[in-house]
């Protein structure tokens, strides 16, 4: 298993609304609705990260949302960035709410840490 996080500005001259409403109603039902594309997800979590002053004295990150993309294999995440769909489709509407210069993108494995109750079976 692997976590694919991307970390997400929206697009110069779009508010935060307009970029959490696009990615929440637009995008994200375009990832469930795409077969192509869903047949590789595990599990997709969007992170909406709303602007706050609740830790004062520390700067904010810079970022207005992160996702969590889970694939059985980094295989199965090469195939569906290589479906055509993808390309057709997927890339061009992230670059209707996405500042693409400041997307960051990581990958990690699947590693779970737990305070409490029984130990996850790995």
């Amino acid at each position: 298993m692997i976590i694919v996080l991307g970390f997400y500005k929206r697009k110069p001259g779009l508010t935060y609304e307009e970029f959490s409403r696009h990615w929440r109603e637009v995008h994200g039902p375009l990832v469930r609705n795409t077969p192509e594309i869903a047949k590789y997800i595990r599990r997709y979590v969007q992170h909406h990260l709303v602007p706050n002053d609740i830790f004062p004295g520390l700067k904010p990150l810079e970022y207005d949302g992160f996702s969590e993309v889970w694939f059985d294999s980094v295989e199965d995440h090469k195939k569906m960035r290589a479906e055509p769909v993808h390309r057709a489709v997927m890339i061009p509407d992230e670059h209707l709410f996405l500042d693409m210069e400041m997307t960051k993108i990581t990958v990690l494995d699947n590693q779970t840490y737990q305070i409490s109750g029984a130990p996850p079976v790995v």
